[in-house]
């Protein structure tokens, strides 16, 4: 169990620092289309390369292969799009805390869409992780509407991104086979864009911009996805949840030192009751877990 909490624990802090590199990155003048193309053919390489040294196949089934890269056109790469943008005009953890409100997403597309219905745990979930989002909007008065707007806008998206991973037939493809078909779309319209845009810059700083690119960037997200994975197999899902609720804490703090982000009440108080809220869903998931499994003969 405590290899899959530092697992767990590892991939949260990756992903939790990711989001302070790449804002670098676009602040340093690298032009988004270039930081999206790089992040995900750096994600597509490794992928390819964990396939074939665990002699796992990449072969899909033809509505495997449809969903995956719808997948990754609107979830991944939308998310990534959306999430990147508001780190434009938003803090590095005021824009991860919105974009957390991806649970309270699922949990209402679960309950409505598939209408599997809604728990009190649940519903207060969705209230308090609302309550949260308005905190968080509002402090300050002074946050541009476009950052808000995308901040939250990446949380649906990749709200529906997690609810077609769960559902479709893509899910049983091998984690390289599927994360490598879900960022290829990005790798393919990025590189695109970037060439005939005339946007496909290498970052700023020599080396040390091409470690943020590919280390910071690239790598820490494939690794951090990975981790996340292993992990959920050794822990399960609901533990696995409880423990990544350390990605947006990561990210805030992080986000604060490393920027010197301004840091208010208003901040501290819509943090915590989106941290709050994702806390009631996981416990959530774990009574249903444990429901479940005392269920069986």
């Amino acid at each position: 169990m405590l290899i899959g909490i530092i697992a767990v624990a590892g991939a949260a802090t990756l992903l939790g620092i990711m989001p302070s590199m790449q804002k670098t990155l676009l602040v340093n003048g690298l032009p988004m289309n270039s930081l999206m193309f790089f992040t995900n053919l750096t994600i597509s390489l490794v992928c390819l390369i964990m396939a074939r040294l665990k002699g796992r196949s990449l072969k899909a089934s033809r509505i495997q292969l449809i969903q995956a890269l719808i997948m990754g056109a609107s979830g991944m790469m939308f998310t990534a799009l959306l999430l990147n943008t508001s780190y434009l005009y938003l803090p590095v953890g005021t824009a991860i805390m919105l974009n957390f409100l991806y649970p309270t997403v699922v949990c209402i597309v679960m309950g409505t869409v598939f209408r599997e219905g809604f728990t009190k745990l649940q519903v207060a979930a969705i209230v308090v992780s609302i309550t949260g989002m308005a905190f968080l909007t509002g402090a300050g008065g002074k946050m541009p509407l476009i950052g808000i707007v995308t901040a939250i806008a990446s949380s649906l998206t990749y709200g529906g991104y997690l609810v077609a991973n769960e559902k479709g037939p893509a899910n049983e493809l091998p984690i390289e086979a599927k994360l490598f078909y879900v960022s290829l779309p990005g790798t393919v319209i990025f590189a695109v864009l970037s060439a005939a845009t005339g946007t496909l810059q290498a970052p700023a700083g020599g080396l040390s911009g091409w470690a943020l690119l590919i280390g910071g960037s690239g790598l820490f997200t494939v690794s951090g996805y990975f981790l996340m994975m292993y992990g959920v197999s050794r822990l399960g899902a609901s533990t696995a949840a409880f423990v990544s609720m350390l990605e947006p804490i990561v990210s805030v703090v992080f986000g604060t030192i490393w920027f010197d982000d301004p840091v208010t009440l208003g901040i501290v108080a819509g943090g915590c009751l989106v941290i709050t809220s994702i806390l009631f869903i996981t416990f959530d998931g774990f009574l249903k877990s444990r429901e479940q499994t005392a269920g069986q003969p």
